[in-house]
């Protein structure tokens, strides 16, 4: 497995093609504005900075957000077809037949004009897979935001199908930690077809750092859907063992769900509604504004099929530490004791303890801030990471093995 970002940056080099590289992004889910669908508006902004031409192609049903997003980012959104007309009023399975029939020929047509097609979630891609192949495009990246064991939690014969087609016909698969990367190989996926590119941020939009806490004052932010396992009651309950002697201490809430009535009767149950305050959702446009309002991220997951949140990253971008959970890519973001601090789920005592930490010991706060920044600039960019799935594109466009091998060198810690 080649790890991308430990590259010797003293060797990359622009990579210069007669004309530009014109990428098609696939996604299949159809969850809301999730870390996968982010992950794709950074990283084609940073496409378009570097002069290749990207495109997305999602379900945009019912979601005119995802126009909006795209019309303000200057990147071409194609809407998947929808069941319409005949295919509504025929039993489901052949009404979605045909659905999928229409569906694969929008791909090939797209992809007759296209040099790469960038799937994401090679799991739910089915459609994507066979149009490629009809299409005669060859060079197939993959990029993975869940984990196996999730995906196999919900398996049936479509994934089975469609991780079958992967394992064979995609040119490169990318996970964004080495353990997840590993889980794939494991299942049969060629080694040397398998690489480690992290997540990322557009550092032009999540620009400017967030200011020092004042002496005894700490405002914490949570960023993440109201959901069972993101760590909001843990976190409440962590707040709530040392608030009386912290009177500086704050936490802002931001995102929705459903678990909302259930954080809010423990907020009250607690005392702590002064000190917490919920935003709601949040407009990505709207998120740097609000993490510079914080001084330090919290994110104490233990949900199935956390992979790599971007919240810690968007944090870091602006100079906020971050206190994780030992939980899959969550302890890959954070290194312990130097940008952060990280703690098992569900120990509410040893969150208590870390946030304490960050209140009592600002010179261990500066350095963690100094650190989470400096490892967001070498590893987290939009820019670092598109440079990198730029060298996959060209170096499988161009059927070169050779172009594909990295020099890997000690991974930043």
């Amino acid at each position: 497995m080649q790890d991308v970002v430990s590259i010797n940056r003293s060797r990359l080099h622009a990579v210069r093609v007669s004309k530009p590289l014109r990428i098609v992004h696939f996604s299949g889910i159809c969850f809301g504005i999730t870390g996968l669908e982010t992950f794709l508006w950074h990283l084609c902004a940073a496409q378009k900075r570097a002069g290749l031409v990207p495109s997305i192609v999602l379900d945009v049903n019912g979601r005119e957000e995802l126009r909006a997003i795209a019309k303000d980012r200057g990147v071409t959104l194609h809407p998947l077809p929808l069941r319409q007309g005949l295919e509504l009023r025929l039993p489901q399975k052949v009404g979605g037949a045909l659905m999928r029939m229409r569906r694969i020929k929008m791909l090939v047509d797209l992809l007759r004009k296209s040099d790469v097609l960038h799937i994401h979630e090679g799991v739910i891609a089915l459609d994507a897979f066979l149009a490629a192949r009809i299409a005669g495009v060859g060079a197939i990246i993959v990029t993975h935001h869940g984990t196996l064991a999730f995906h196999k939690a919900y398996w049936k014969r479509q994934k089975a199908l469609s991780f079958w087609l992967e394992k064979r016909w995609a040119s490169r698969i990318v996970l964004p930690y080495e353990a997840a990367a590993g889980d794939f190989v494991a299942a049969g996926v060629a080694k040397d077809r398998v690489s480690i590119v992290p997540f990322c941020v557009d550092e032009n939009h999540f620009a400017g750092l967030a200011a020092e806490p004042e002496p005894g004052k700490l405002t914490l932010v949570i960023a993440a859907r109201l959901v069972a396992g993101k760590g909001h009651l843990d976190l409440i309950a962590a707040i709530a063992q040392i608030a009386s002697r912290f009177p500086g201490l704050r936490l802002l809430i931001a995102g929705d769900g459903p678990m909302r009535p259930e954080i809010e009767a423990k907020i009250a149950e607690s005392g702590l509604g002064r000190i917490i305050e919920f935003r709601g959702g949040v407009d990505h446009s709207d998120m740097p504004e609000l993490l510079r309002c914080a001084h330090l991220m919290v994110l104490p997951s233990a949900m199935f099929g956390e992979t790599f949140p971007l919240c810690l990253l968007e944090g870091m971008a602006l100079g906020l530490p971050a206190i994780g959970t030992r939980w899959f890519g969550i302890q890959d973001i954070i290194v312990d004791g130097e940008t952060g601090i990280l703690v098992e789920p569900h120990d509410v005592m040893a969150l208590a303890r870390a946030i304490e930490r960050f209140l009592t010991e600002p010179g261990f706060y500066s350095r963690a801030r100094r650190n989470a920044l400096a490892r967001f600039n070498a590893r987290y960019t939009s820019t670092t990471v598109a440079d990198a799935y730029s060298r996959f594109y060209e170096a499988e466009r161009l059927r070169d093995p050779k172009r594909t091998g990295y020099e890997i060198v000690d991974s930043i810690r």
